[in-house]
């Protein structure tokens, strides 16, 4: 279990030198539209793998007018103290993020800290989400797989980059049909894997709805589904790689790949009547809080895996349901949060003691 004690941010978007100490349960930052808050949550999503929960560029995570940023921070893991610094650098005219953990730079270091931490997040735009395109709702999906398996992204980005790679031999004007053999076949394989485990996470937060259901009191019934007019639970890797053979010349064409993991939806089913684009505002709110209350209980108590939740500007559209959603993650699960809103007043149903945070007078 991993706990973020303190943070110091240092010519971080709008910071100059910021310093925050947490609580160890429940943290709420409150303000102004624009004055940081939604910074501070990026700065603590960087300390982890990847480029935070915006999948902002370096470059525009440096103050302006200043060379790099810097932010310093302490981690409680396993009842052990580290000193974790997360830093811009640039080399070659590209800035890239660089990680220390006690002044050490090591691989073994960084995947410690790699399997040590897990986040959840909630942004703003998930209110629409299924009512938004399917590449969003995949790569909600995919987050939601990475918060249990670190190397994830790995699988995705050499998926990504091995369809580009096919397409620039298809469009060539010389094919090495050997080549492209090779290549569609570890396309295969990669999309297989893709595919298990994305069915895989859907059967775990079906089951966790249903688990959750004689706790809480949902105001509908759920059922998540991978929708995909290509794949199918007995679909053979042969299957496939004949597929792709067969779809060279309109993916040639088209400059794509027509069929694969990166073409499925992420739908969900209504009391088995509609699915959930025809829900309000309010009410897709409801179900993405289901969806995350059901993930906390697979990675608590099936994966023993302790996340640190990142709710953004989670205050508004909190109607009854929600906030007892929110309390339910709150009160039912020994972790640590992280939330924001405009108004400290939208937090006044919190029934637990939180440290709140005025970011406007910072």
């Amino acid at each position: 279990m991993a706990i973020l004690k303190n943070i110091n941010l240092i010519n971080f978007r709008n910071f100059n030198n910021l310093n925050l100490s947490f609580d160890k349960k429940l943290n709420i930052f409150f303000g102004k539209n624009g004055c940081g808050k939604t910074n501070i949550l990026e700065a603590i999503s960087l300390i982890a793998k990847g480029r935070g929960i915006r999948n902002s560029s370096i470059f525009n995570l440096i103050k302006k007018n200043k060379d790099n940023f810097l932010i310093k921070n302490n981690l409680e893991i396993k009842y052990n103290n580290f000193n974790v610094e997360v830093s811009s650098e640039k080399k070659n005219d590209k800035f890239k993020k660089i990680i220390k953990i006690n002044d050490d730079l090591s691989k073994d270091s960084l995947d410690f800290l790699y399997e040590s931490l897990s986040y959840i997040t909630f942004l703003p735009e998930m209110e629409r989400l299924f009512q938004t395109s399917p590449s969003q709702r995949r790569n909600f999906l995919d987050r939601l797989i990475f918060s249990s398996r670190n190397n994830y992204n790995r699988l995705i980005n050499r998926y990504k980059k091995i369809l580009i790679e096919r397409i620039k031999i298809l469009q060539g004007n010389i094919i090495d049909y050997d080549w492209l053999d090779n290549v569609e076949k570890e396309i295969c394989n990669l999309g297989m894997e893709i595919y298990k485990e994305r069915l895989a996470q859907v059967g775990f937060l079906n089951s966790n709805f249903i688990t959750l259901k004689s706790d809480h009191k949902f105001q509908f019934n759920v059922e998540l589904k991978i929708k995909d007019d290509f794949y199918y639970n007995q679909f053979s890797f042969d299957e496939y790689l004949l597929n792709l053979k067969k779809s060279r010349i309109f993916d040639k064409k088209y400059g794509g790949t027509k069929i694969g993991p990166h073409k499925s939806d992420l739908i969900a089913i209504i009391n088995d009547d509609f699915e959930a684009s025809l829900l309000s505002t309010g009410q897709q709110k409801t179900l993405i809080l289901m969806i995350l209350l059901s993930q906390c209980n697979l990675l608590v108590n099936e994966k023993s895996i302790n996340p640190i939740l990142l709710f953004d500007e989670i205050g508004s559209h909190l109607d009854s349901n929600n906030r007892q959603l929110l309390l339910d993650m709150i009160n039912k699960f020994k972790i640590q949060f992280f939330l924001t809103g405009t108004d400290k007043n939208l937090f006044s149903f919190v029934s637990t003691n939180a440290e709140f945070y005025n970011i406007t007078n910072i």
